[in-house]
């Protein structure tokens, strides 16, 4: 499918263009908040479904705020928004700005030092995208996730984790274009760290 719940991440930083990112935190009574900003430049999208890299440099600027807090001591809980703006990214609509968002929820439950549950919420509107038969039609995500940690040692872990991808299916456009099929998974292992 296209970038989306599984998108190659190099199309989103394919050059050496700085961005400039800061961010301001601060405590409002039990709740921690963030406040930020990037702006920089990125290639345009060009070629078959805007999947190479084009030969324009375009404007883009994030904002976004982040909110976290702690219940009962062992329940964390935590969310992020941001606000996209690209300006004239696809080659095919040079004259076209892209706004889109995106942002999670999500809450840990940290039972002891050997158990933590976890559960997070992924959501992107994108559809400023839809129609253009690229592939950043595919950001646009749904999804719920719930995962189970049960740490060894504090450096080596065993994961298990289930996700439900809850966007509708769309099918129109060439292939690998929108949200093809639904990816729902099931991710088993473990985690070191040495």
């Amino acid at each position: 499918d296209s970038p989306g719940y599984r998108r190659p991440d190099k199309m989103f930083d394919n050059d050496t263009d700085k961005s400039y990112f800061g961010r301001v935190g601060f405590g409002l009574g039990p709740v921690d908040v963030g406040l930020f900003a990037l702006a920089g430049r990125q290639a345009s999208a060009a070629g078959f479904a805007g999947s190479s890299t084009g030969s324009r440099q375009t404007n883009k600027r994030i904002a976004g705020v982040d909110l976290s807090g702690t219940v009962a001591g062992n329940v964390h809980w935590f969310a992020q928004g941001l606000w996209n703006r690209w300006d004239g990214f696809l080659d095919a609509a040079p004259a076209r700005d892209f706004d889109w968002f995106g942002g999670f929820a999500g809450v840990d439950y940290v039972r002891n030092d050997r158990w933590a549950f976890s559960l997070l919420y992924n959501f992107a509107e994108a559809d400023e995208f839809e129609g253009t038969g690229t592939i950043y039609e595919g950001i646009a995500m749904n999804s719920l996730s719930a995962g189970v940690s049960y740490y060894i040692m504090r450096n080596l872990k065993l994961v298990a984790e289930v996700n439900a991808d809850l966007l509708e299916v769309e099918r129109s456009g060439p292939p690998f274009v929108g949200h093809q099929s639904r990816e729902h998974n099931l991710l088993v292992g473990f985690d070191a760290a040495f």
